[in-house]
């Protein structure tokens, strides 16, 4: 009796470890399939598919310990789904979608176009692995009961658990080695490299509370950025008290402004204001959203932060409390309001509007219009509002019709529509911005009728890159070049001599303080006003690659490589709360 039982419990644990393992062969073959679809250059070593085998055995564990068909296959989908969610994000973001976002749910919402857009044949190809063991294991399971299935299963996974963790052991490798140092420098390709689970290492290790190392450096960084921070110029516009009107522009690139192809202008409203006397015009803005996107945008221009290293600051530093444009402002008797054609819960908009310091939010301005037509609703309500405010205020219009993904034309009247083009997706594209170009221009005419437009300054620029340069000129690579957005402001009360230079994101929000004469505003960003004396004329992309003069100091660009991590130190600690 004794040998019968022993013999049926090896046969147990010998069913259970092979389905197991063909669970997890299977794994390894759709995490692979996966990331062939992350098409970036990678280090490739014998270490990368050991750590892909390492993700598929953890992801297989649940077989060893749950033999319920209820539990397993729901699980088996919600994995998949995940697989899918993390490929579908990168084509249209280029970047490993942050475990924070997966808690947005309403962003999904207007989205349902850009989702399905990213979805490809050749996905199926991630699925079919898991299917082929759904099929396998429902004809071959048996009920499986012993003790002894259950203790081998813990050893496995414990083996497993000391592999993953051999990345982070110490040693003697430099720092710029590790996981944690590549996912925040090169992510898509340090997904690549280090897989799933160490992704989720590096994530949940950011959320942790701020290391005294942290704070003393960014306590010694900030004095040095007050002291790097000239404004000039600010007693001539201390009583200017002129509205400012912020026209953030969905997916709006520097190149197709002034562009013409096959003579035919792609912005000739924004030509001609960029040509007008009194308007500063810098072509070079490099795009510097994360992972938050166009929160990310908003987060830049008016707080004068750079994004959180990992996740959504929207979603992730809602609580904080945060210095901004709106709140400079109010000092000088300015009442602020932002205008957005989606909901308030989408990215957060409605939380961030207050920690921001707007005094109203009108959201879901599109109202019932379709979505080639939610800017012109926007304009055309956001104007109606204006006229009736009382004056100086701050007034932010995001717009949304120049959204992904241009499937299709969103006007039926562009010369563009008769031409032929190699990719349709840019094609369209441009006939978006021909659309937006055209109702910002009805917007100034409605300003100019009712007696707003020269009493206002207004700022033109775009949330964030989408369709790159690159894209237009049938090159793969891309360079940080490809992704300048412009930066137009009319009405301007001071000039600038710099125009031609780089800029970044992080150096809007100190400019329109200095332009609008809060140069003693507590923070003044991590950025530098465009109106000083001078510039870096350098700019750090969200990847590390960076972009400027040939000429620029070490000093000078180390420097602006380090705003990003204070940036990202600030916002974890919160250290506007008790500063």
């Amino acid at each position: 009796m004794e040998g019968i039982i022993l013999r049926k419990g090896k046969e147990i644990i010998t069913r259970r470890l092979f389905i197991y393992f063909l669970l997890s062969l299977c794994l390894f073959i759709a995490i692979g399939q996966l990331e062939h679809y992350i098409n970036v250059p990678y280090d490739r070593t014998g270490a990368v598919k050991m750590r892909r085998i390492i993700d598929a055995m953890l992801f297989a564990t649940p077989v060893l310990f749950c033999r319920k068909r209820r539990i397993l296959l729901p699980y088996l989908l919600l994995l998949n789904l995940y697989l899918l969610s993390i490929i579908w994000y990168f084509r249209t973001y280029v970047t490993i979608m942050p475990l924070s976002s997966y808690l947005m749910f309403s962003n999904l919402r207007g989205l349902g176009g850009s989702v399905w857009h990213s979805i490809h044949l050749k996905d199926w190809l991630i699925v079919l692995p898991s299917l082929c063991f759904v099929f396998f294991y429902i004809y071959i399971y048996r009920n499986l009961k012993s003790v002894i299935a259950p203790c081998t299963s813990v050893i496995i996974v414990f083996f497993i658990g000391v592999l993953a963790s051999i990345p982070y052991w110490p040693n003697k490798r430099p720092s710029y080695g590790q996981p944690l140092h590549r996912f925040s420098i090169i992510g898509p390709a340090a997904f690549k490299e280090y897989g799933i689970i160490n992704y989720w290492v590096y994530q949940i290790k950011l959320q942790r509370s701020v290391s005294n190392e942290e704070k003393e450096w960014a306590y010694a960084f900030i004095d040095e950025l007050e002291s790097r921070q000239h404004f000039s110029n600010c007693n001539s516009t201390e009583n200017s008290r002129k509205n400012l009107i912020l026209i953030l522009v969905e997916s709006f690139q520097s190149w197709t402004v002034g562009m013409k192809h096959e003579g035919i202008e792609i912005t000739p409203y924004m030509n001609r204001y960029v040509n007008t006397q009194g308007t500063v015009y810098f072509p070079k803005v490099l795009s510097q959203v994360k992972d938050g996107r166009s929160s990310d945008a908003q987060l830049i221009i008016n707080t004068g932060f750079l994004p959180l290293n990992v996740g959504a600051a929207s979603s992730l530093c809602v609580g904080n409390e945060f210095p901004s444009l709106t709140k400079a402002l109010k000092t000088k008797g300015y009442t602020s309001v932002s205008f957005i054609c989606d909901g308030e819960d989408f990215w957060n908009q409605g939380a961030t509007s207050i920690a921001y310091g707007f005094d109203k939010l009108y959201d879901k301005m599109q109202g019932s219009a379709a979505f080639k037509d939610a800017d012109e609703k926007l304009f055309e309500q956001g104007l109606l509002h204006l006229k009736d405010m009382k004056q100086p205020f701050y007034a932010q219009l995001v717009t949304y019709s120049s959204h992904m993904p241009y499937t299709e034309p969103t006007i039926v009247d562009s010369p563009l529509l008769k031409e032929d083009f190699k990719d349709n997706e840019v094609k369209n594209y441009l006939i978006a911005i021909q659309a937006v170009d055209k109702r910002i221009a009805r917007f100034i005419d409605g300003l100019k009728k009712e007696g707003l437009f020269e009493n206002s300054i207004i700022v033109i620029t775009g949330d964030h890159e989408q369709m790159t340069y690159n894209r237009y000129e049938g090159r793969e690579q891309l360079v940080a070049e490809d992704c300048f957005v412009p930066l137009i402001i009319l009405n301007s009360p001071l000039l600038s001599m710099h125009t031609d230079e780089v800029i970044g994101q992080e150096d809007i929000y100190p400019s329109l303080l200095n332009m609008l004469g809060c140069c003693d505003y507590s923070f003044k960003g991590v950025g530098e006003s465009v109106f000083g004396d001078s510039i870096s004329n350098y700019a750090v992309f969200r990847t590390g690659i960076a972009t400027g003069g040939e000429n620029v100091p070490k000093f000078t660009k180390q420097y602006r490589k380090n705003c990003w991590k204070l940036s990202d130190i600030l916002l974890r600690m919160d250290y506007f709360a008790s500063h």
